[in-house]
């Protein structure tokens, strides 16, 4: 698609935004549009600030009769429905207003880019945030999102008039995302990239997995680069899925889960139900200043339930101890290492 067809799409897509019979999908659509390329949300972000300026051009008495009679042309991209014959003036003038912000951005932005030498510069300097020690953080955007940091966890966040953009560079964080389809938002970590179309979603980061789990709207997920096989890869999400991506092989699993079970480390609970004793392990000792060691491999998989205060690792092991056939020893330098009581 060459740059006019690019800004007429994108000043097309600003006007549906605007119009009050815009539905979800068209908005999500746009946001996806938006997510395809620079090019895309550079002609989106053009739109929008071209259109923002139409209602002052528009006082003057003939530059308003031209944008009218443009306005009344670019409506027509969508079929008039029957109560359009009717109007009032209330919905006439919306009608004058959507239309023209689509006929000024056609008529304007068009010019602007091919004209014009000046681009916007998307090479904004990362700001980092970290959480440290069992301290969990909250950071608030700019844009209105806001982001949950857990325990030792590090995001390194860009921020542009066409974009916005996060590294989860280790750990895991909940991300709240505010709506805004000139500017995706998009989190990657460990090659994979996960593009979130107005939503709430974790991403989770260790030295083998990332795991995206979708709490609320619709997340896609794919690879930054191809393939260690060539082949490029595109993943979406419903609410209640999780994507398990192999960081060594690229391979990715989707699943259901429990998603107030996989969140709540975010209100200061352990939660588990039917969990691997070392998956829960693992969990338990992200917040333990006493660490929980399997000492027998067969116990790995026992599954586990209950809901607990994190940070007390001696309480979860004896609740653990009192219905699994395991007991807890002392392993020396603050370690509790966990072996089989069937076993002598």
């Amino acid at each position: 698609m060459n740059r006019e067809r690019t800004l007429q799409e994108a000043a097309r897509r600003y006007a549906r935004l605007q119009a009050t019979d815009c539905t979800q999908d068209e908005k999500e659509a746009t946001t996806e549009w938006c997510a395809e390329c620079p090019e895309n949300r550079q002609a989106y972000a053009m739109a929008e600030r071209v259109s923002a300026g139409v209602s002052a051009l528009a006082q003057d008495e003939r530059l308003g009769q031209r944008l009218r009679a443009l306005a009344d042309k670019a409506y027509a991209t969508r079929a008039p429905q029957p109560q359009q014959l009717h109007e009032t003036p209330a919905r006439s003038a919306r009608r004058w207003r959507v239309g023209a912000g689509l006929a000024a951005s056609l008529f304007i932005a068009v010019l602007a880019w091919q004209g014009s030498s000046s681009t916007i510069t998307d090479s904004p300097q990362p700001v980092v945030y970290e959480s440290t020690g069992a301290e969990r953080r909250a950071v608030k955007l700019d844009d209105g999102s806001t982001v949950a940091l857990d325990v030792d966890s590090r995001i390194a966040i860009r921020m542009s008039a066409g974009r916005r953009e996060i590294e989860l560079l280790s750990g895991r964080a909940m991300f709240d995302v505010a709506h805004d389809a000139a500017r995706p938002f998009s989190v990657t970590a460990a090659g994979s990239r996960t593009t979130a179309l107005g939503t709430r979603f974790q991403v989770l980061r260790d030295d083998a997995n990332v795991e995206v789990t979708l709490a609320e709207g619709s997340v896609a997920i794919d690879r930054v680069e191809r393939s260690s096989t060539g082949e490029a890869w595109s993943v979406r999400l419903s609410p209640g899925e999780q994507l398990s991506i192999d960081t060594a092989t690229h391979r990715s699993q989707r699943r259901v889960v429990d998603v107030n079970m996989t969140t709540s480390w975010m209100h200061g609970r352990h939660i588990f139900r039917g969990t691997p004793l070392q998956a829960a392990i693992e969990e338990v000792n992200r917040y333990a200043t006493r660490k929980i060691r399997l000492g027998d491999a067969s116990l790995a998989n026992l599954p586990v339930a209950g809901n607990f205060i994190v940070g007390d690792s001696e309480v979860i092991v004896e609740a653990f101890a009192a219905v699994l056939p395991l007991r807890a020893v002392d392993g020396g330098d603050g370690e509790i290492i966990l072996t089989s009581s069937l076993r002598q």
